[in-house]
């Protein structure tokens, strides 16, 4: 359960508390994103809206430091500065350690290194002025079709799902430095559809759902997680939907599931916020003039994305007009103001440098749980490669084309890798069948790799369009030496069964590709187990 309060904190909440005007409160159930705002625009906001927290995504360091201390400089009360750190602080924070993605870490199954990880995404993340991750994802990916979770999932066991997200957030929330956010609330991984396009099914039954993601939500909410998201996700079994599922509300707009299972059954008593406000999921079923309102009164603390001035404005006169009333207000702003006291934010709102020391030991972390990650799922006898100096070496890079910045980073580590070690590399990405063709050909050794990961492409993380044609010739009939890895979905070799082998990365970190690499050529075992059933094919 939560760490109780000290008596130093919890007088701090109730001397702030008591000390805040109704603007103030009101700010603190908003969360808005920034839009590549300036530190002047940022300061302006602040002087108009009392935020209570506000998302930075990813950006370069200067420009996230200088919105941050922008942001708390014209703030009275401490802002809660968030995040999605899903796969450590070096995925939203320029120069951090990424490590690898979730299915990962569920391949490489080591708990100790889990908290590591945890606490390297902590001490990176308070150093740099962060204070909440939205992550970990402790959906259970029970459907390989479903485009949200797939590789952000940490498998489809509830047992080991329990035990990684627990050791995961104990890492995060060690000396409270950061506060972790169990998501998303029922649970998603049971729909093919997305969450971002309409309100996805956790089409379960009750008994169903209590023996998998009600142990999974049990267990993170027993181990202390300050905060949880809900879902654009309805539950249609838990009120008597079985039949018209789609008359069932989301979770967002759900108080049934919000305060009678999540709070009353399930006991949870932090931080809820709601999934990012601008999805299909939700704005197709409340008007826009509505939605932030009608979110808080389902059971929320913290509207996600909101828009920082009219929302604001919405909320505020909800609260005027009695339809939000002060007593609900207030329970809301006490639980945020308890997560920021839990994390020191009245005494510090950054955090210590990092050491040099710290910043090797977190990299070291990173490889160890990349190196257990690598899985073999198939091999036709190939890996390992046997290598020479010198010998030509072709990669291939398969992604969605119109995917840009964080959603499709480079395989550029997988290249370096492999010239550091003597080999002569050409690149192709997205080649058509005939580059594809007179390249191989012309290449020693050939190894094709799929980029295909959640969010990516939006929808769907199936092999389409432009990405399935250079598969068009099966090239690889002819040629004695290609490797196939993916480094997103691990469900490639359904859509694609006669492929003679593949390599499971679960994600592009460049931990990741340097560990699939030294797999590729007999320098370690493929030792990850995979954490996911495979779709029969």
């Amino acid at each position: 359960m939560l760490r109780p309060l000290t008596a130093e904190e919890s007088r701090w909440v109730s001397r702030t508390l008591k000390s805040m005007s109704l603007e103030e409160s009101v700010g603190h159930l908003i969360c808005p994103e920034d839009q590549g705002y300036s530190p002047a625009k940022w300061a302006r906001i602040m002087r108009e809206v009392p935020l209570g927290s506000v998302f930075i995504g990813p950006a370069k360091l200067e420009r996230q430091r200088a919105c941050i201390e922008a942001i708390q400089r014209n703030a009275r009360v401490p802002v809660l500065i968030a995040s999605d750190l899903e796969h450590g602080a070096g995925c939203m924070i320029e120069g951090c350690v990424d490590f690898p993605w979730s299915m990962g870490l569920g391949a490489a199954n080591d708990p100790a290194l889990m908290r590591q990880m945890g606490w390297a995404t902590a001490r990176e993340g308070r150093a740099n002025g962060f204070h909440w991750t939205f992550s970990p994802v402790v959906d259970l990916n029970l459907n390989f079709q479903n485009p949200v979770t797939n590789v952000r999932s940490l498998g489809d066991e509830p047992a080991a799902v329990a035990l990684l997200a627990r050791a995961w957030i104990e890492g995060m929330q060690r000396d409270g430095l950061l506060a972790a956010t169990a998501k998303h609330f029922p649970g998603d991984g049971v729909d093919d559809r997305d969450q971002h396009l309409c309100t996805s099914v956790n089409s379960l039954t009750f008994d169903h759902w209590e023996r998998t993601y009600g142990r999974v939500w049990a267990s993170v909410i027993d181990g202390g997680v300050m905060s949880v998201m809900v879902g654009h996700i309805a539950f249609p079994a838990y009120e008597g939907f079985a039949q018209t599922p789609s008359q069932a509300l989301p979770a967002t707009l759900n108080p049934r599931l919000q305060i009678d299972l999540l709070r009353r059954t399930l006991g949870f008593e932090g931080v809820i916020v709601s999934d990012a406000a601008p999805m299909i999921g939700i704005t197709s079923r409340v008007k826009s003039a509505n939605e932030a309102v009608a979110n808080i009164l389902a059971g929320s603390d913290v509207f996600l994305f909101a828009h920082p001035t009219e929302d604001f404005q919405r909320l505020l006169r909800a609260v005027r007009r009695g339809l939000i009333s002060r007593r609900r207000l207030t329970e809301s702003v006490r639980r945020v103001l308890e997560m920021k006291a839990r994390l020191g934010l009245h005494r510090d709102r950054s955090g210590p440098s990092l050491t040099a020391a710290e910043r090797d030991s977190f990299d070291a972390a990173a490889a160890a749980l990349a190196e257990k990650s690598i899985t073999v799922v198939r091999n036709d006898g190939r890996i390992p490669l046997k290598l020479k100096r010198g010998s030509k070496v072709l990669t291939v890079t398969i992604k969605n084309p119109e995917a840009r910045g964080f959603l499709a980073p480079e395989l550029a580590a997988v290249d370096e890798e492999l010239r550091r070690r003597g080999l002569k590399v050409k690149h192709l990405v997205n080649p058509g069948d005939d580059e594809l063709v007179r390249n191989a050909a012309r290449s020693d050794h050939v190894f094709v790799n799929i980029l295909v990961t959640p969010h990516a492409l939006i929808g769907t993380v199936r092999l389409v369009g432009k990405m399935i044609m250079p598969f068009w010739r099966s090239f690889w009939v002819d040629h004695p030496n290609v490797v196939f890895t993916s480094f997103g979905s691990p469900y490639h070799l359904y859509e694609l069964p006669h492929l003679p082998n593949m390599v499971l990365a679960y994600g592009p970190s460049l931990c990741s590709q340097r560990a699939a690499v030294k797999v590729w050529l007999g320098e370690i075992e493929g030792r990850g187990k995979c954490p996911v059933k495979m779709p029969r094919f």
